[in-house]
């Protein structure tokens, strides 16, 4: 089965509001059948967090259905399918567990053996290479979409990805209906922002407001004590598989969320194996200010996620929503200045 046919229904619903319901390009389907694309389908988006007792995100949503999410957004908004392409091939390099493999500490590798990149996964893969090469696409040109401003661009601003990201969080944590979320999305033009760069931009103030509380709803579930406590738990077993050679650092950028499990699962080590056990029972996370001489109290500091977006008015201007939303405006700067550098722990000792 294809992973198109393999999509869960709600998740097929959201792509097809990227589309405007229209069929998905050719050139789109046919990156979607090559292997090192298919295993981003294995690797959960929000780092693995639905499998710990916490649960802060209690949905599946993997990396291939954000990438092709972010693909079929900018494909209704630029006619540029090499920028397109790019997007979609933008996590390649993705490591299984995402972030939570992104924060193991360095100490924990080789200093000269690089992380893979989205480079070296294209050249690595001799359908990507040979598509590319055939067809005088450049290799360059798909391995860092962040130089298309349209797909990424830095918080607040309102980017593909921030965009696609939010809206299937907000979707699939029931902050928003489907219905709420296809009225958002169909409110968006592109506009200059104040960079002369193009930028997502709403036109509805009201839509514009919800969606910026929303994303702070959002970003207050990113931050979370219990996002970052299953994320540095999901961190250390990972860690501690490489250090203990039952993975390699290459493993990590072959395999799946789910194959990478059960190697730690069904390996000797019982320490190993039963972490990932425990990582279900993860329920209770303390928090404190500073840290003393007690063990296992750490930090984790986790870039901010939430949108400030462009709001065009009747009279035809463009401004940030926060300018001209006094609510808006509240809860940016309450969210911003709230405290989340706390130490943590969780009542686990190896």
């Amino acid at each position: 089965m294809s992973y198109l046919e393999y999509r869960d229904e709600s998740v097929t619903a959201l792509h097809n509001i990227y589309s405007y319901g229209k069929e998905i390009p050719d050139f789109i389907k046919n990156m979607l059948e090559i292997p090192e694309v298919v295993r981003l389908n294995g690797i959960d988006q929000n780092s693995g967090l639905n499998l710990s007792g916490f649960r802060p995100f209690n949905y599946k949503y993997s990396t291939l259905d954000h990438s092709l999410g972010v693909a079929l957004i900018l494909n209704n908004f630029i006619t540029n399918n090499h920028q397109v392409m790019a997007a979609l091939l933008h996590e390649l390099a993705a490591p299984a567990f995402l972030g939570s493999a992104k924060i193991i500490e360095e100490k924990n590798f080789n200093p000269k053996e690089q992380a893979l990149t989205v480079y070296d996964a294209i050249v690595g893969s001799d359908t990507l290479f040979d598509t590319f090469t055939k067809s005088g696409v450049s290799i360059e040109s798909m391995c860092d979409y962040t130089t298309y401003p349209l797909a990424y661009n830095l918080v607040p601003h309102l980017s593909a990805n921030r965009l696609e990201y939010l809206l299937h969080t907000m979707l699939f944590m029931n902050i928003r209906s489907i219905n709420e979320v296809e009225k958002m999305y169909n409110s968006l033009i592109v506009v200059p922002n104040e960079e002369n760069m193009p930028e997502f931009c709403f036109n509805d103030i009201k839509l514009a407001q919800d969606f910026c509380i929303s994303s702070l709803e959002c970003g207050e579930m990113y931050r979370s004590y219990e996002a970052k406590a299953t994320m540095k738990f999901i961190s250390d077993t990972l860690a501690a598989m490489v250090r203990r050679e039952v993975i390699s650092r290459k493993d990590l950028y072959t395999y799946s969320d789910r194959v990478i499990m059960e190697i730690g699962l069904s390996c000797s080590d019982k320490r190993i194996s039963d972490r990932w056990r425990y990582l279900s029972e993860l329920n209770k996370v303390s928090t404190k200010f500073n840290k003393d001489d007690e063990k296992h109290w750490h930090a984790l500091y986790l870039p901010e996620k939430y949108v400030d977006p462009l709001v065009r008015l009747d009279d035809g201007t463009v401004t940030r929503v926060s300018r001209v939303s006094e609510i808006c405006n509240e809860k940016i700067n309450t969210f911003l200045n709230s405290d989340t550098d706390l130490y943590f722990k969780i009542d686990y000792e190896d």
